[in-house]
C-alpha cells in the first residue's frame, strides 16, 4: 500500500456494552494522498465516525496505527495531541457553534490562548469570513445564520490555525441540495487553492461523486471496497457499493416501468452502461445502420465525474429478431460498454 498522509495499519476498535463487545472498525488498512478529497461512505453504523475520529486522537483503536505524516497518533501524549489537532481541523453535521458569542468570537476560539494581539486575530477573522462568503456577518451571532451559513462559519473556524488536514464528518447531511453543493464547492475551492487534504465521511453518494478523487466504502466496521472515485463507479465489484451508485444514477429502472413497456415479439429492453470515460462511441448509430433495427432510447443519465463521462441509455431494440439478436450480440462484444439485457418478448 502506498504511504498517504495518513495511514491506518490493521485498526480495530471495540467498545464494552451490555450486550458485549462491540467490534466497530476491523482490521483497516487505508491510506489517504496528501492533497486529495478523501471520500469513506457507508451505512448508518458501518463505523464512520469513529473511523475519522482515530484520526485526530479522539477515538483511540484498540490495537493496529494510525499515523499522521511521521507520528503514530495514537502513541501521542496530550500535549502533542493538541498540537496534532492544530494541523487537523473537524467540521461537523451539527456545526457545534457557541450561540453566546459573536462569529468573529466563534471563528477566533481556537487560537484564542496562542498569543496573537487583538488586530492579528481580527485580521485572520476577517480573511476568513472573505474567504467562506461571509464578510459581514462579524459582529453577528449564530441565531441569525442559516444552515449553509453556519457551516461556512465552522470551515472558517477550522481554518483559523491553517490545518493541513480538514476532516468532515457528515458535514452536509442537515443541509438542503442547494446548500450542500455551495458547500461541496466551497470545500473543493479551498482544496485547489490551499491544497489542504480533506477526508469527508457521508452516507450520501452525491457528495463522493461531486469532489472526492478516492473512496473507501464501509461496511459494518470493515472496507469492502476503496479506490479512485471514477474507477468505482463505473465498474463496481460490491453490492453494497452497486446500491449507493443506484441512488444517483437515472438508470434505474422499477419492475413496475419494465411491466408498462409492453414489448413486441422481437423486441429487447437493455441497459447500456459506459465504462470508457474517454470514449464516446456511437452504438445506437451504429446498430442502426449495420442491423437495420431501430434503438428507441427510454432512459439516458450520463454525468461528468472527474472530467470524465460516466452513465449510460436504456433503450428498446426494434426489429427482426435476427437482427435484434446480432444487434445485442454486437453491443456485448464493445470493451467500453456494458450489456444487460432487463427484459425481452417472447
Amino acid at each position: 500500500m502506498a504511504t498517504g498522509v495518513i495511514n491506518f495499519k490493521k485498526v480495530n476498535k471495540s467498545f464494552d456494552t451490555d450486550e458485549g463487545v462491540n467490534h466497530v472498525l476491523k482490521d483497516i488498512d487505508l491510506s489517504i494522498p496528501k492533497g486529495k478529497i478523501f471520500g469513506v461512505i457507508g451505512y448508518s453504523g458501518a463505523g464512520k465516525s469513529t473511523l475519522i475520529r482515530c484520526i485526530n486522537g479522539l477515538e483511540k483503536p484498540t490495537d493496529g496505527t494510525v499515523t499522521f505524516n511521521d507520528q503514530i497518533v495514537n502513541q501521542l501524549d496530550h500535549k502533542s495531541l493538541l498540537n496534532l489537532r492544530g494541523k487537523i481541523s473537524m467540521i461537523f453535521q451539527q456545526f457545534n457553534l457557541m450561540p453566546g458569542r459573536t462569529i468573529a468570537e466563534n471563528i477566533s476560539l481556537p487560537i484564542k490562548y496562542q498569543g496573537f494581539s487583538k488586530e492579528e486575530v481580527s485580521s485572520k477573522v476577517r480573511k476568513l469570513l472573505d474567504l467562506v462568503g461571509l464578510p459581514d456577518k462579524y459582529s453577528a451571532y449564530p441565531s441569525s445564520l442559516s444552515g449553509g451559513q453556519k457551516q461556512r462559519i465552522a470551515i472558517a473556524r477550522a481554518l483559523i490555525n491553517d490545518p493541513e488536514v480538514l476532516l468532515c464528518d457528515e458535514a452536509t447531511s442537515a443541509l438542503d441540495p442547494e446548500t450542500t453543493d455551495s458547500i461541496l464547492t466551497l470545500l473543493k475551492q479551498l482544496n485547489k487553492d490551499y491544497g489542504i487534504t480533506i477526508i469527508i465521511v457521508t452516507h450520501e453518494m452525491h457528495v463522493i461523486e461531486s469532489i472526492c478523487d478516492d473512496i473507501a466504502v464501509l461496511d459494518k466496521g470493515s472496507i469492502v471496497e476503496q479506490g479512485n472515485v471514477y474507477a468505482v463507479f463505473s465498474d463496481p465489484k460490491e453490492e453494497l457499493t452497486k446500491k449507493f451508485i443506484n441512488t444517483t444514477s437515472n438508470l434505474k429502472i422499477s419492475q413496475e416501468l419494465v411491466d408498462t413497456i409492453n414489448l413486441r415479439p422481437g423486441q429487447k429492453l437493455i441497459r447500456l452502461s459506459y465504462r470508457d470515460g474517454e470514449t464516446v462511441t456511437p452504438l445506437i448509430s451504429d446498430i442502426s445502420r449495420q442491423f437495420n433495427v431501430n434503438a428507441n432510447i427510454i432512459i439516458g443519465d450520463i454525468k461528468l465525474i472527474q472530467k470524465q463521462l460516466l452513465g449510460g441509455l436504456i433503450i428498446v431494440l426494434d426489429g427482426d429478431k435476427a437482427a435484434v439478436d446480432s444487434a445485442e450480440q454486437y453491443l456485448q462484444q464493445q470493451k467500453d460498454v456494458e450489456v444487460e439485457v432487463i427484459n425481452h418478448a417472447r
